[in-house]
């Protein structure tokens, strides 16, 4: 395969040559169904630079250049005059690039391997002998686009649109007649359109992630949320066919572009290679035939709300537990606390998204929401699970605020200290305390402690240990302990690890119950809320090394 050669991926070489070859070949790379018809394949699709540059200049005038070139020059080679105009046309697009400031634009014109080097992989492109069909440059197209917004970890294989979960005949059967449904009527398809509140969410509430198997999603993407859909071309609408031609083409432009998807994972992807071995396509358009008849479902009609009762509420429990373990990750990673805050803040983005999805939806039970059962504190560490807990420091800290109350007013990491960074209830109260008190009167331990057990008691907490308040009040007096500040980082640190962990155990076990996906939605997005408000509590503070302070022992009483 070309890609080897040239070091980038086999469909966006493919996309580049088909236009090469053929100018006509863009037509199938806009979205003739938007108001102002516009490309559905951008520039930022294209994860090789300088294959994303040519495309970005042969649609910028190159594709008119070119038919001038081949005009003027009848008796030329027409590779080579082809290459010479897109070479022309990048010249200028970088010299604009250089003049703005971009370094990277400047060093391609000043070097004369690289301008060689494109020079010479255009000219093969444009070749007749490439191997690539301009007919179907739009399913090329789509890969690209796709490979772009889901990115494999394998070579050269564009992406997976859903990953499998639980998984029977029955449930097959039911995502099958959501499919058929549009297939024998493609305006069926108006029944999961929406307004999302963001501009670059898909317009239907119905999407890929949430099919039980890959293959459908991979369908059901190809047929109607994916960049040219089946249910867009001409054919699929055409008052001209009958209904069963209409259903025809929609299957084969859905069959067509699952090959093209399985041709370009078959170099990282066996299974992909052995579908296209076995020509598992035509026994998909076989199904996909059946699917569409009316009387493979009670009434096709109701295509919307089987999508609804059999897919998209089915989908929502494994999607929230993937966010919670996204949580856990993002919570638990070695990074900034700011970067972390805003890790988790794109769950909660997902999860109003999906909220928003599934209020578009013709629910039947819309609005009905369960009585939630006693919330109950998430369980604790097993033993092969850190605790994200530092008594040790949480002592050191409490110890050097006794000591000088005016450091919670000071600033630093210090001020941003909370409640829920001491662990132990003394420590716990014995902050709450030092917070509420003037600094000159939290220094006196008769009023310190007083004001300790009140607070327990407002709370409604267990007594506070009086031998515990005094072997604290006797190392505060006694000990010699480095100021707060040097603690309060990692105090903050275990707090955000804490967090994100209850909280995506809580939401993991709640997914597990039989709740109203709207009501799950709502208690995820709670728990999630408060990781991301702990994790951006102190956002300028880097993640400090957990064992710069757990390793001291404390000489404490």
């Amino acid at each position: 395969m070309n890609n080897e050669k040239f070091g980038a991926p086999q469909h966006e070489l493919n996309v580049v040559s088909s236009l090469l070859r053929d100018g006509s070949a863009a037509n199938q790379l806009v979205d003739w169904n938007r108001p102002e018809p516009q490309y559905w394949l951008l520039v930022e699709h294209f994860k090789t630079p300088w294959l994303g540059d040519a495309y970005e200049a042969l649609l910028s005038g190159g594709l008119t250049d070119i038919e001038q070139r081949l005009r003027a020059h009848p008796n030329a080679d027409p590779a080579t005059v082809t290459a010479d105009a897109v070479m022309a046309k990048l010249g200028t697009l970088y010299q604009r690039r250089a003049a703005a400031g971009d370094l990277g634009a400047q060093a391609a014109l000043n070097s004369s391997e690289y301008w060689a080097g494109v020079h010479n992989a255009i000219r093969q492109m444009a070749q007749p002998t490439w191997p690539a069909n301009p007919n179907h440059v739009r399913h090329d197209g789509y890969v690209t686009a796709r490979a772009a917004q889901h990115p494999s970890t394998a070579v050269n294989v564009p992406f997976e649109l859903a990953r499998g979960r639980g998984y029977d005949n029955d449930a097959r059967r039911r995502e099958l007649a959501v499919i058929g449904g549009i297939l024998g009527k493609a305006t069926r398809a108006k029944q999961f359109r929406y307004r999302p509140s963001s501009p670059d969410s898909s317009p239907y509430w119905l999407q890929p992630a949430d099919f039980g198997d890959p293959a459908t999603a991979e369908i059901w993407d190809a047929l109607v949320t994916g960049p040219d859909p089946a249910i867009m071309i001409p054919a699929a609408t055409d008052p001209g066919l009958t209904p069963e031609q209409r259903t025809a083409a929609m299957i084969q432009h859905i069959t067509t572009r699952l090959d093209y998807n399985d041709y370009h994972r078959s170099t990282g992807d066996s299974g992909a290679k052995q579908r296209l071995d076995a020509n598992a396509s035509q026994a998909i358009a076989a199904y996909l035939k059946r699917a569409s008849a009316p009387d493979f479902s009670p009434n096709p009609e109701n295509a919307a709300a089987y999508a609804v009762s059999f897919i998209l509420e089915p989908s929502i429990p494994a999607a929230v537990k993937d966010l919670a373990g996204r949580v856990r990750d993002y919570g638990l990673s070695d990074a900034s606390l700011f970067q972390i805050g805003l890790d988790l803040r794109t769950n909660e983005f997902a999860l109003d998204q999906l909220a928003e999805r599934l209020d578009a939806a013709p629910r039947t039970l819309a609005g009905y929401e369960t009585p939630g059962p006693p919330r109950k504190p998430a369980p604790g560490p097993t033993e092969d699970q850190p605790s994200y807990t530092s008594k040790v420091v949480e002592r050191r800290v409490l110890l050097s605020l006794m000591r000088q109350p005016i450091q919670l007013h000071q600033g630093g990491r210090t001020q941003s200290l909370a409640e829920q960074d001491f662990t132990q209830a003394e420590h716990r109260y014995l902050f709450k305390a030092i917070k509420s008190l003037a600094p000159h009167v939290a220094q006196d331990p008769w009023l310190l402690f007083n004001q300790a057990h009140k607070l327990a008691r407002y709370d409604g907490a267990p007594p506070l240990d009086p031998t515990e308040l005094n072997n604290i009040g006797y190392a505060a007096r006694t000990l010699r302990v480095p100021p707060a500040d040097q603690g309060a980082g990692h105090l903050v640190t275990m707090t955000v690890r804490r967090t994100a962990r209850d909280a995506s155990t809580a939401v993991q076990a709640a997914a597990q119950e039989t709740l109203d996906p709207r009501l799950l939605i709502d208690r995820s997005r709670t728990h999630f809320k408060q990781a991301t408000t702990e994790a951006l509590r102190y956002h300028e503070q880097s993640v400090p090394e957990p064992n710069r302070y757990s390793t001291q022992q404390a000489n404490v009483a």
